[in-house]
């Protein structure tokens, strides 16, 4: 049995490690000690420094390996070469391997041979630096010559930041020179190859997706690379003597480019597979294991005609998952069904974690891989399945999954099942404490440090977010519009938000944008910097952040249906602003199937409600961008057929529907909202001649006035 010597032993390689087996190789893995992955898998372990060419060659000799490889990771480029050396291997020779591990040699190789790169100088003190800075036109790039990525590399516009930067590289290499070069305008590219016995088998352009930091971190790529036809031949030309003059052969080819006017700069270049999914992209394209293919040439079989097949056309993407928030993970959740456009969607992070939004690729928790009939759809696929990902973190508000039961089947053969949103775990629960979830983390993400909220003392979304910022530690200012609800009426929810001690502006219907103006004086006064839940004074552009908790509910609906054994044809809930509908019908307009979403109106007339449901519909799309399958007029039903008479009204209907439910299942229905709103359904489903149906009511919550209504009934009593 063949060995193979794979250099590293993390995540990025189990790809390669895993191939290897499927060949009926023996692995060898060779990595410092620590607990990496590769170690479970490998046949075999050797504890070396892979950055270490010496030791790697005689560890190499004394396990006999056959071939070396590695996929992913430069700081084994070197020792590459020497193994290969000395155990007569094919590869890549200790001279190509040296040329492409120290950025120096490398840019001098090119340079030699005319190929087309950024003018440098190679600096080693302050002296070098300055005469280097009189002969370049800045901005301009500091290097370290030995470091994988962006470390020890900075951009400088100035001199003053040439010679704090030139510090920062000499700290980080550990070579007693570092390069100075010109910083080439454009966007950055890449091109992985393969090169076998001086024949390039396959050289494939891809379009680079970058962080910028303080240089150009790579989080993702994609094919075909944007206006290729024009600009392939002049790549292939600057490639191919890149390849030329640094030596190498007989192994994969990963080239960093830049794109200048017409000219392609080559900006780096090495000796094994690109990271960020680049080798699956090739997988993808070219229908094979690229893995495979890097040990088939490192053993120094010929893969020619594992090429010759009729490459995809369409679209193909990977992209880095990252996190925007820093604390410990709770849990990671996935609302994206398996489908055959999804080739990967994984995560490197569990329950425990600690993540950090991005700085460098140490930061990544997980990848998307792609592969659609266009880049155009790759690119609006990843945006509906980042927003399909939800990762929660120790400090934020618990939201947990919220049962799905059934209640009964009424005389017409529909199946009535309820989603308890009124046991979500926080303050009396209901679908304001999702609201309060995306609230906090929208405020945290646009670094606020006080709240303002508007309702009254009669609010559930009120009582939910006082108890928020007392229990965050938030300072909370209230815009309470007198005309809504008596200031002076007793209820649970008017003790609740009384016991966070929140700051109340009292106003008129006609005075609510003068006081949240004030309010925001009042903390800005402070030192603080305000968040008002509705978006600016008027109460306008913030719809999108709580409807994003109903989108989000709309797949853990599907997951349940598929957990349950099936699928709802009617989906109800209260009306009052129309939130939590737009939210659910947000998500469906993204899925091929069509519900029945039918808001049961408690206060608004269905022209007004359908009016609002449209613009904030609008305003989500215009922030998140999903891809609606249809018009969203097509997807919204309200009924106003049930009003009472108005907002708070209600009659023996749904006084007998409250007293049914309770008496017969234990749950709360309030005559305000839920109970007003399930009374209607019943009449809908009715009116509508609606039979045969699997039906879901969605408990939207609203506990403490149900509580208070049985105050009210026993004092009647």
């Amino acid at each position: 049995m063949k060995k193979i010597m794979i250099l590293g032993a993390s995540y990025t390689q189990i790809p390669l490690y895993n191939a290897a087996k499927k060949m009926g190789l023996k692995t060898i893995a060779a990595s410092i000690a620590g607990p990496y992955p590769c170690f479970d898998i490998a046949d075999e372990k050797v504890y070396v420094n892979i950055a270490d060419p010496n030791a790697c060659a005689e560890a190499a000799l004394a396990c006999h390996a056959d071939a070396v490889a590695t996929c992913g990771l430069d700081l084994g480029m070197r020792s590459i070469g020497y193994i290969n050396e000395a155990c007569h291997l094919t590869g890549p020779s200790k001279e190509a391997a040296i040329n492409v591990s120290d950025k120096f040699l490398m840019k001098l190789a090119l340079t030699k041979a005319g190929v087309c790169t950024a003018p440098f100088f190679c600096i080693k003190n302050e002296e070098d630096l300055e005469a280097a800075m009189d002969k370049l036109t800045f901005p301009v790039i500091l290097k370290a010559v030995d470091l994988m990525g962006s470390r020890g590399i900075f951009k400088s516009e100035t001199k003053e930041e040439a010679r704090i930067n030139f510090h920062r590289s000499m700290e980080a290499t550990g070579k007693t020179y570092c390069l100075i070069e010109q910083f080439i305008e454009g966007p950055l590219f890449g091109v992985e190859a393969m090169i076998q016995n001086g024949e390039f088998v396959f050289m494939m352009p891809d379009n680079t997706e970058i962080f910028k930091a303080e240089t150009n971190i790579p989080v993702g790529h994609s094919i075909p690379l944007d206006d290729f036809d024009r600009r392939f031949p002049e790549i292939k030309k600057q490639v191919t003597a890149a390849v030329k003059a640094v030596g190498l052969d007989n192994c994969p080819v990963n080239v960093d480019c830049i794109q200048h006017g017409d000219e392609v700069y080559i900006v780096e270049l090495t000796g094994r597979s690109g990271a960020t999914g680049l080798s699956e992209i090739v997988s993808l394209k070219y229908g094979i294991n690229y893995y495979e293919e890097i040990i088939k040439v490192a053993l120094g079989e010929d893969v020619r005609q594992d090429f010759a097949g009729e490459p995809f056309t369409g679209g193909i993407l990977t992209n880095t998952l990252t996190s925007k928030r820093e604390g410990i993970v709770r849990s990671i959740t996935s609302f994206n069904a398996p489908d055959n456009e999804i080739k990967d969607l994984s995560f490197n992070i569990v329950p425990g974690d600690k993540v950090q939004p991005f700085t460098n690729g140490r930061d990544r928790i997980g990848q998307v891989i792609l592969k659609c009939a266009s880049l155009e759809r790759c690119k609006e696929r990843l945006a509906e399945i980042n927003s399909k990902i939800l990762i929660e973190l120790d400090e934020d508000i618990e939201i947990k999954e919220t049962p799905v039961m059934k209640l009964y089947d009424d005389a017409n053969g529909n199946h009535i099942f309820i989603k308890r949103e009124d046991l979500l775990p926080y303050s009396y629960g209901g679908n304001k404490v999702r609201f309060a979830y995306e609230y906090l983390l929208d405020m945290k993400a646009k670094g606020c440090d006080a709240m303002i909220i508007y309702g009254g003392y009669s609010s559930n979304l009120c009582r939910i977010l006082s108890a928020v910022c007392r229990d965050f530690g938030i300072p909370c200012a209230m815009i309470y519009n007198t005309g809504d609800s008596d200031p002076e009426k007793d209820s649970l929810n008017a003790s609740l938000i009384k016991e966070c001690n929140v700051l109340e502006f009292r106003c008129t219907k006609s005075g609510i944008a003068e006081a949240v103006q004030r309010a925001f004086d009042h903390f800005t006064d402070q030192g603080l910097k305000p968040y008002y839940i509705h978006g600016n004074k008027y109460g306008q552009g913030n719809v999108h952040t709580p409807m994003k908790s109903y989108y989000d509910v709309y797949f853990e609906i599907l997951k349940q249906e598929k957990e349950l054994g099936v699928s709802f044809d009617c989906i109800f809930l209260a009306g009052s602003t129309n939130t939590s509908q737009a939210g659910l019908l947000a998500a469906q307009l993204t899925c091929p199937e069509q519900k029945s979403i039918v808001g049961i109106s408690v206060n608004r007339q269905k022209k007004r409600a359908e009016a609002v449901m449209l613009a904030a519909l609008e305003e989500y799309k215009n922030i998140y961008g999903p891809e609606w399958k249809r018009e969203p007029s097509c997807d919204i039903e309200f009924c106003d057929d049930y009003l009472c008479g108005g907002y708070g009204l209600y009659d023996k209907d749904v006084e007998g529907c409250i007293k049914e439910i309770h008496e017969k299942y234990g749950i709360g229905l309030d005559p305000c909202y839920t109970g007003k709103a399930f009374a209607g359904m019943r009449k809908y489903l009715q009116s509508h001649g609606i039979s045969g149906s699997n039906v879901l009511f969605i408990h939207t919550g609203g506990t403490p006035l149900f509580l208070d209504y049985e105050k009210q009934i026993s004092n009647r009593i």
